[in-house]
């Protein structure tokens, strides 16, 4: 097999690129032993052939050759360390909330820290803000819990945004009024080396509906600056008034990965484009079927499980909303949501 060995000395950055991607494609399974190791050796949950429909909130997805839920950051460290000395493949995995696993499940490992990593505290408080640290498992209405608890108004248009700490900031998930971008003050990464890197607000390369950072590394913590001082009460208004509107215009009683698609950037400053969602709708695909994936008639970019779907029924259903936006107007939607694994 191919590896640093072969060459006369260390790997350039750009050959360690060339490399991870050719390993990449070969498809690798876990060794019994390895996997009796990781039985007797993991600090945390160790499941086999996990089906990931019960890591995702459309429950849907095959199995997960290895799924681990380390108890601890020195257990997620290890389960990095073995996948790279074995040469397995790995990835992290949040909630789910906006992940789509292909039928044919992930190979490897796949590390969760979902409902694992969880603490939260406040690290600085005064007159002007409060700063609060989060684990990236934690879940994110808890989060937002905290600061109504403490008269903090900025995470209230996040209410009803279904998902992790991590998740929200990797996605940069938000409305038309904010995005995790505009509260996030620091963040804690872990990378394939094994260190805990803290990069600040200003380091960190944010889109719409997206932060990059390497595939290697993990979200473990994100430190987040409130300003909007006011009263838990008035915070719990605000909270309400989001979420009463959230359930007015979204399919929230189904089982969905939210907005699907993202909305069309603008090329120029004066160019108004019409959300995904109205372009799925003027394209007369709201409510359309594909096996048991519908697109939702209240929200037209969100497409539900009505109880049998696969991913294949979700995934016919995104090209043939996207064949049809671009022959009608020309726009190439993107998906929102993160596809993973393989087919059957």
């Amino acid at each position: 097999m191919l590896n640093e060995n072969l060459t006369e000395g260390p790997l350039s950055p750009m050959q360690r690129a060339i490399l991870e991607k050719w390993q990449s494609k070969i498809k690798r399974s876990v060794p019994q032993a390895l996997k009796d190791v990781l039985q007797t050796r993991f600090a945390g949950e160790v499941l086999f052939d996990e089906p990931m429909s019960r890591h995702t909130y459309v429950r849907i997805g095959g199995p997960a050759e290895v799924f681990l839920i380390p108890q601890s950051r020195e257990a997620l460290m290890m389960a990095v360390r073995v996948a790279l000395d074995h040469n397995i493949p790995y990835c992290f995995h949040g909630a789910g909330a906006n992940t789509l696993v292909k039928d044919g499940g992930i190979r490897g490992l796949v590390i969760s820290t979902y409902k694992s990593l969880t603490d939260c505290h406040i690290v600085e408080q005064n007159d002007d803000h409060i700063d609060i640290r989060a684990e990236a498992g934690l879940i994110f209405s808890q989060l937002i819990q905290v600061a109504k608890e403490q008269g903090a108004a900025d995470l209230a248009p996040f209410v009803g945004i279904p998902g992790s700490v991590g998740g929200l900031v990797k996605m940069n998930a938000g409305t038309k009024t904010r995005e995790i971008k505009d509260v996030l003050r620091s963040l804690t990464l872990f990378n394939r080396e094994g260190e805990e890197i803290i990069l600040s607000r200003e380091k960190l390369d944010f889109e719409y509906r997206s932060l990059k950072i390497p595939r290697s590394s993990y979200i473990l913590d994100a430190t987040f600056r409130l300003q909007e001082l006011v009263s838990p009460d008035e915070v719990a208004a605000l909270m309400k008034q989001y979420q009463e509107k959230r359930v007015n215009t979204q399919p929230l009683d189904c089982l969905s990965l939210g907005s699907v698609f993202k909305n069309p950037v603008p090329r120029h400053k004066k160019e108004i484009l019409p959300g995904a969602g109205r372009l799925i709708e003027e394209a007369g695909l709201k409510n359309i079927r594909v096996g048991g994936a519908r697109v939702s008639p209240k929200h037209a970019n969100f497409i539900i499980n009505e109880g049998n779907a696969t991913a294949k029924d979700y995934l016919s259903l995104i090209g043939l909303i996207r064949d049809r936006i671009k022959q009608n107007t020309g726009i190439v939607l993107e998906t929102e949501i993160e596809i993973v694994g393989e087919d059957r």
